[in-house]
């Protein structure tokens, strides 16, 4: 039985693309202490409520240009001074069309300690925002980061995590729980980088209570997230997230005015990293 010459190369070939599919990637964050990252931020949303019988439509935009300076690294974790460079954003609904400069937000700084992981162990805030409640949550939530998972894994593999938070909200408490599923989709190039593709989904649930014009709204809703985050592995930098998120919420309002308040709203957001 003769043996072909091109056995021993396709073997190796084989071979090859064995270890490249089972080779596995250790996913870190690794922000190097006095480096300054720029990410843009652009989000659109789309808002339906009921009140009184009535529908009403609204829908938002921002656009926001962010900066990341990493003030310390220890331990592996670090300690980000971030803040916003520019930072617009456009509303629309029956009553009026506006579009604003947040200039009460623009290089106010936020301190948050991230682990290698993207975890938020710790944020403080160092130069505070004036205006009102919702600018406050603006500014917690400047820069937001997935969380990796804290083995390494290769193509196929999948994880879960559950994150919860709670954030104060006109004079009330909103607390939210979010089930992720991760699944590693992969090498692709994006944007000069060569990153590993990785895929979520998640299930949201949220609840908490709000006063508003003297009344205390009760909040109860969940949703939908889907999207896509591109990390380039080497660098220990996100590249780009793209995500949709759609969620179903209910307000009910207590004391003299009782009502119920169904909202539905669809958001779509993109974060590139613009410098490093």
């Amino acid at each position: 039985m003769k043996t072909s010459k091109f056995l021993p190369a396709i073997l190796i070939a084989l071979a090859f693309i064995t270890v490249q599919s089972l080779a596995q990637d250790a996913l870190e964050y690794k922000f190097a202490k006095g480096k300054t990252y720029l990410f843009s931020t652009v989000t659109s949303s789309n808002m339906t409520q009921e009140m009184g019988g009535q529908e009403m439509k609204m829908s938002q935009g921002n656009r926001f240009l962010l900066r990341a300076l990493v003030d310390e690294v220890k331990n592996g974790s670090a300690v980000l001074l971030v803040s916003a460079d520019s930072a617009v954003t456009h509303s629309k609904n029956p009553m009026r069309d506006t579009t604003m400069v947040l200039t009460d937000l623009i290089g106010k700084r936020m301190k948050i300690t991230v682990s290698k992981s993207g975890d938020i162990l710790d944020r403080q805030v160092v130069d505070s925002v004036t205006f009102g409640g919702q600018m406050r949550g603006a500014q917690r939530e400047l820069l937001s980061l997935l969380v990796l998972p804290v083995k390494p894994v290769k193509q196929g593999d999948k994880w879960n995590l559950t994150k919860n938070d709670t954030v104060d909200q006109m004079g009330g408490k909103i607390f939210t729980s979010t089930q992720f599923e991760f699944s590693h989709a992969g090498k692709e190039n994006k944007l000069g980088h060569n990153c590993v593709r990785i895929n979520f989904t998640a299930k949201i649930s949220t609840n908490g209570n709000m006063k508003m014009q003297g009344m205390e709204l009760f909040v109860e809703g969940g949703g939908k997230v889907s999207g896509t985050l591109y990390f380039d592995p080497d660098k220990g930098i996100p590249i780009l997230v793209d995500s949709q998120t759609d969620t179903e919420t209910t307000m009910a309002a207590t004391g003299q005015q009782q009502m119920t308040i169904p909202i539905s709203s669809s958001q779509k957001a993109t974060t590139t990293l613009v410098q490093e």
